[in-house]
């Protein structure tokens, strides 16, 4: 008889504890998404979630934009226009030295990100100009007579189909691909422009039996 109160006691701490392990485990009660005691599960609780519509319907994505204005740390804007072209050749300049190392670096970076439409020597052969628009030659004498900056701008900004690799690219990755570039220029021939316009055709000599 003495044993009893101590195998409640037993008893009722296993029973205790059962619970409380229901509590943890969030045991079904109720409708869903609620749990144990009809407390909301945290990962079902009213919260804005990326690439989900906002609860609030202000905005179509929970994604946070930034405030207008304001740079990430250790970013820096790439300063010219669509347009610029021309002035960011004449204002920037690459400030790598063609070096084995930066040579090999910039050798990558086109093999990662610009071969696919480029091709591997630059020819406008790649694999997706069986979907896509052919690039033009890199190896034209217009490309050729760009400036470094002005390839570097292409690089950030992009041109008729292609985009800004801006995001994929940080400025030494680019022009380590620009430093890339004059090296295949220098081993290949110079490619048609397909922009430039027809040369005319040749006079016709005169007809035999014809007079001058």
């Amino acid at each position: 008889m003495r044993n009893r109160p101590r195998a409640f006691t037993l008893a009722a701490l296993a029973a205790a504890a059962l619970l409380t392990a229901g509590c943890d485990l969030g045991l079904p009660a109720g409708r869903t998404p609620h749990r144990e005691g009809n407390r909301l599960d945290m990962g079902d609780q009213p919260k804005l979630k990326p690439q989900r519509e906002d609860i609030f319907g202000s905005r179509p994505t929970g994604l946070m934009e930034p405030q207008p204005g304001t740079v990430a740390i250790d970013e820096y804007p790439y300063p010219y226009a669509q347009a610029e072209g021309a002035l960011a050749g004449a204002e920037l300049a690459n400030p790598l030295a063609p070096d084995p190392a930066i040579l090999a670096h910039g050798k990558f970076v086109y093999e990662q990100i610009c071969i696919t439409c480029h091709g591997a020597r630059g020819d406008g052969d790649g694999l997706l100009t069986a979907l896509f628009p052919r690039p033009p030659s890199l190896h034209t004498q217009r490309v050729r007579d760009w400036p470094d900056g002005e390839i570097f701008h292409r690089e950030m900004r992009g041109q008729a189909s292609m985009p800004s690799h801006a995001r994929q690219l940080d400025a030494r990755d680019a022009w380590a691909v620009v430093l890339h570039l004059r090296q295949l220029q220098e081993s290949s021939p110079v490619a048609p422009d397909p922009n430039a316009p027809p040369a005319a055709p040749a006079a016709a000599e005169d007809a035999p039996g014809e007079s001058s």
